[in-house]
């Protein structure tokens, strides 16, 4: 089962808003109460001893949040600090939240159908009711899927509604793979002469960036308000980059399992160079591509579509031979050169020995250089000679 989830803004009149707003500054507030009375008085981890000792407290110091919002922040909290023992946390730092939101439960809205949804509050001496219609791609769910309880959250000055849905993906059609080199010029390029690049992208990337760094020297409250939000238009961008390129490679293959170079840690190994020596400026520009956003996107649209994606050693990708397995060639900047003389486009060479890691039949057997891979920049398929890329 996959969680697929839509955003859906929510309009309504003034005290609509800061009703809510108030409501989810009290649940934030509440969540940290709660984990700070645990923290402080060294409560067990257990729901009886946490309801003890926290929900008279929480409700006499919010008396506006509903019985059950309160419950659910209890587990809420309880669930942060079993997740902060079990990952090993040395430092026993206290969990917080910072952000506006919180998750509506059956107490909480009166109906929640394909028609809309109806949210409703207990508050003291009075109950409000707000009733939204959803747009037409959310009720095609509410059909084929299992709604989960939605989120309201607070973000940038707007309130909005979150429906998770428990979507089941569609079983592989085949047993064949694809091994998937990334790098920077190309963001992709695939074992069947697939490749994806974005050069507005790059573009707009190094001047986000050369931006960042002038102001960054000037240190100024506005240079500060002005960084916060071209980090957040960056972000942007590499979002939107993604989901392009994660559409184009799912579209431009049948095959059932997608490898990928496992690139988890590739900030620690490009802080710093071989045997200590300062990075290079490539392995700075490897450093800053969202290898990890790429593919969490298309680890979550793959399953809906009925294919895998898995993750190998990238070590000496662009060093082994694939016909014999063996460190046998070179690489010489984007050509790949065999010791009997042939050559090679260096990234579709280092994506055939991704896809052999894996143990799968490929897709399409090995192409010659002079053969053609085909490019896409997210909305056109154009061919050009890899001899040119």
């Amino acid at each position: 089962m996959t969680i697929k989830t839509y955003n859906i803004k929510l309009i309504g009149e003034q005290a609509f808003k800061e009703h809510w707003v108030q409501l989810m500054k009290h649940t934030m507030e509440a969540y940290n109460a709660c984990a700070n009375v645990i923290h402080n008085n060294k409560v067990p981890l257990t729901i009886v001893a946490v309801h003890a000792n926290c929900y008279e407290t929480i409700r006499q110091q919010f008396p506006d949040l509903p019985a059950q919002a309160v419950i659910r922040i209890q587990k809420e909290v309880l669930r942060a600090f079993r997740s902060q023992k079990n990952n090993k946390h040395k430092n026993g730092n206290v969990p917080q939240k910072h952000n506006l939101s919180m998750t509506l439960d059956k107490r909480m809205y009166s109906s929640f159908t394909c028609e809309g949804i109806s949210l409703v509050s207990d508050v003291p001496n009075k109950r409000k009711r707000f009733t939204f219609s959803l747009y037409p791609k959310v009720k095609e769910m509410f059909a084929t899927s299992v709604a989960k309880d939605p989120l309201i959250y607070y973000k940038d000055n707007e309130l909005w509604l979150s429906i998770p849905f428990e979507v089941q993906g569609r079983m592989p059609s085949n047993d064949f793979c694809i091994g998937v080199d990334m790098g920077v010029k190309r963001l992709f390029t695939t074992s069947e002469g697939i490749a994806f690049r974005d050069k507005k992208y790059l573009a707009n990337r190094r001047k986000l960036r050369y931006l960042k760094r002038k102001l960054q020297s000037k240190g100024t409250i506005s240079a500060k308000r002005h960084l916060k939000f071209l980090s957040k238009k960056e972000r942007n961008i590499s979002k939107d980059m993604c989901h392009r390129a994660t559409n184009a490679l799912l579209n431009s293959t049948n095959a059932s399992v997608i490898v990928l170079e496992d690139l988890s840690k590739i900030k620690n190994k490009t802080s710093k160079g071989t045997n200590g020596y300062k990075r290079t400026k490539h392995n700075n520009m490897l450093g800053q591509v969202p290898f990890y956003l790429f593919k969490s996107i298309l680890t979550y649209k793959a399953t809906l579509v009925g294919k895998q994606v898995v993750s190998v050693s990238p070590m000496y990708t662009s060093q082994t031979d694939s016909r014999s397995g063996i460190k046998d060639g070179k690489r010489l900047g984007c050509r790949y050169y065999c010791n009997d003389g042939i050559v090679f486009d260096a990234d579709w060479y280092a994506s055939v020995i991704i896809g052999k890691r894996c143990h799968h039949p490929l897709s399409k057997e090995l192409l010659p250089l002079d053969g053609t891979l085909y490019f896409l920049n997210g909305r056109e398929l154009s061919a050009s000679q890899s001899s040119r890329a």
